[in-house]
């Protein structure tokens, strides 16, 4: 499948380079997201909210590095939220689930590499669960590796 034009713009303006996908990478990025997504369905209710936040944002990564593997594309001068952002309109997200990622990955760097303030709240962590969840089958769909 040819990668969308998008991906060739971003290249041209450097935000992304071009990479050789690494063989056996793309299904071991899905596999880290299936697992990540195992674990963060694991946490008894009294466990706090930041640690299921994190391990679903880590799995709803490695859903975009599968991608990117795919259209064998890298970030380069851009950051992960651009990534994140192109990954969502590849996997058909609607803007309120696109504007949830932006927020996730903001909230993720304000709490583990800024202030634990404010927390994290269960609603937060389950919802990005939820996202993790309904998006990695359709990753799958995308990338034309079959789901388990």
């Amino acid at each position: 499948m040819p990668r969308p034009p998008e991906y060739d713009n971003l290249i041209n303006i450097n935000a992304f380079a071009e990479q050789a996908a690494t063989p056996g990478a793309l299904e071991a990025y899905l596999r880290n997201a299936q697992s990540y997504l195992a674990a963060a369905k694991l946490p008894d209710p009294a466990v706090s909210a930041m640690p299921v936040f994190s391990i679903a944002y880590e799995g709803f990564f490695q859903l975009v590095q599968a991608v990117f593997e795919f259209y064998e594309v890298r970030t380069k001068d851009s950051g992960r939220n651009l990534a994140i952002q192109r990954v969502c309109q590849d996997l058909g997200m609607n803007p309120s689930e696109q504007a949830l990622m932006s927020k996730a990955h903001g909230r993720r760097n304000d709490t583990s590499y800024r202030s634990p303030f404010p927390p994290v709240s269960k609603a937060e962590a389950q919802c990005l669960v939820a996202i993790l969840d309904k998006y990695v089958p359709i990753a799958y769909k995308l990338v034309n590796v079959p789901y388990p």
